[in-house]
């Protein structure tokens, strides 16, 4: 996504904020990394590490690396940039009301709210993908929508793959959209709302032969 942002003449980025958040913001690596082994398990806290090895391309711009990006050092590091817009993706923390900005979310919301929404589909058996643009809003994935891309899933495809695909097309949808983003449709109530997945939702889903990723995902990042 932020490769599709830089190439992009109709944006001009002022800088990155980076979480290094596991699970807490209390939580250091080692621990997060085995709170999350405990909540999910081996193989998908391994696919996780993998999701986030590649290094991201900044080209120079400055970067704010934080647990927490509400805390006076990460709202000093935005408010000094002075960005029209806030844009959230991929990214394990609350925004506070302080900041007016967007959230690329990979599902057609309101479905399949909360932590990682392209597992739950693929564990649903869900064929049918897509990925929102919305306005951050105090209830997570719950802010207006602005614009949706339907993006069926590919055979063979795996949770990562998907999810990076998705992401790439939120940047081309963010691009597209930014005649009315100050537009929005209010979402519907919705419950569908789910958080970590278990151990067992991880190992169901490799039973039906669906992998969390491929090597090639790795490759398709570091391209």
């Amino acid at each position: 996504m932020l490769r599709e942002l830089l190439q992009s003449k109709e944006i001009q980025l002022a800088g990155v904020v980076r979480s290094t958040r596991v699970i807490s913001p209390r939580y250091g690596f080692l621990r997060g990394a085995l709170e999350q082994w405990r909540r999910s398990g081996l193989a998908y806290t391994a696919y996780l590490g993998c999701a986030l090895l590649p290094r991201l391309p900044s080209a120079g711009l400055p970067v704010h690396a934080t647990r927490d990006v509400n805390d006076a050092q990460g709202r000093a590091f935005i408010e000094r940039l002075a960005p029209e817009l806030l844009v959230t993706a991929f990214f394990n923390q609350r925004v506070g009301a302080w900041a007016r900005g967007v959230n690329l979310h990979p599902s057609l919301l309101p479905a399949l709210r909360g932590t990682d929404p392209v597992f739950r589909a693929l564990a649903r058996g869900e064929r049918r993908l897509g990925v929102t643009l919305h306005r951050l809003a105090p209830e997570l994935d719950a802010g207006d929508i602005i614009a949706q891309h339907e993006a069926p899933l590919v055979d063979g495809e795996s949770v990562l793959g998907a999810t990076v695909r998705l992401y790439a097309l939120g940047a081309r949808l963010l691009i597209e959209s930014l005649q009315k983003i100050n537009s929005g449709s209010p979402q519907p109530p919705s419950s569908d709302y789910a958080s970590w997945p278990t151990p067992e939702e991880v190992a169901a889903l490799r039973r039906r032969g669906v992998s969390l990723w491929r090597l090639r995902d790795l490759r398709a990042r570091a391209a």
